[in-house]
């Protein structure tokens, strides 16, 4: 028995919020309808992700996870299903080069692909870290003057930055291509079976014109990616993590808001 097989049902299964809304909500209410089951979503601290899955409290991490090694070791981690990158967001006021002895303030949410980022790239070594609990944080930080730079999705920068709010006064800095990074779903490590039928789903999802029909209606056509290169259930020993789920009849998902991919209408 997997060491968490016990934990999973503490979470009762109940009607997913219907003001919750965005790509990857909706992509997974899609995925629950294809394996029967009922999706519920519960908001977390997305530094503290990890903890939730591990304990049972969440059955899966699904919003906008970018795929990483670490994580691979550490988690199931599903076919990745879109592209997408990190990029730096200033007032576009802002008009200086960013090189390793730049000495900026740079906002990101802890524990993100923008934390990664940051400590991974040369130009911001000189840089003074702003750790924030929401990557919407990182783009007030910004606007608000107590961070000079933001490191966040590029998708979320692209909603914020053309809507019709005080977010408009920012930019994106284009002088600076951050590497691509692809987005997956994550589950308890050693759960193949509840991962494979994840996967399965996923591309049943993709080849029906599910998937780009929601991407459609959230502006995120050219970042999808096609699911590929996984193992089916029929091909996987590991099956119980799958049963359990089957048997408590839904799904939870562990979310933080991140527009355009969860948020409230």
């Amino acid at each position: 028995m997997l060491a968490n097989a016990s934990l999973i049902g503490l979470v009762s299964c109940g009607s997913a919020d219907e003001q919750l809304i965005g790509f990857d909500i909706d992509l997974a209410k899609a995925v629950g309808e294809n394996l029967g089951v009922d999706v519920r979503f519960q908001e977390i601290q997305w530094d503290k992700k990890k903890i939730e899955l591990s304990s049972g409290q969440i059955d899966l991490i699904w919003n906008g996870l970018t795929i990483t090694e670490e994580r691979r070791e550490a988690m199931e981690i599903s076919s990745p299903y879109m592209v997408n990158s990190q990029v730096i967001v200033a007032k576009k006021s802002f008009n200086s080069e960013i090189k390793s002895d730049s000495a900026f303030t740079v906002a990101f949410e802890k524990g993100s692909a923008g934390d990664d980022v940051f400590n991974n790239n040369d130009i911001f070594s000189s840089c003074t870290p702003v750790e924030c609990g929401a990557q919407v944080n990182a783009l007030t930080e910004v606007l608000s003057g107590t961070s000079q730079l933001a490191i966040i999705d590029s998708f979320m920068a692209r909603y914020y930055i053309a809507s019709k709010t005080s977010y408009k006064d920012l930019q994106i800095v284009t002088s600076y291509n951050l590497t691509d990074e692809y987005y997956g779903i994550a589950g308890r490590k050693g759960e193949k079976g509840f991962i494979a039928n994840v996967n399965e789903a996923l591309t049943a999802a993709f080849k029906s014109g599910k998937t780009a029909q929601i991407a459609n209606e959230y502006g995120l056509s050219a970042s999808l990616y096609e699911p590929e290169d996984f193992s089916s259930y029929a091909d996987v020993k590991e099956t119980s993590s799958w049963e359990s789920i089957k048997s408590k009849g839904c799904m939870t998902i562990g979310y933080t808001v991140f527009t355009p991919i969860a948020y409230f209408k």
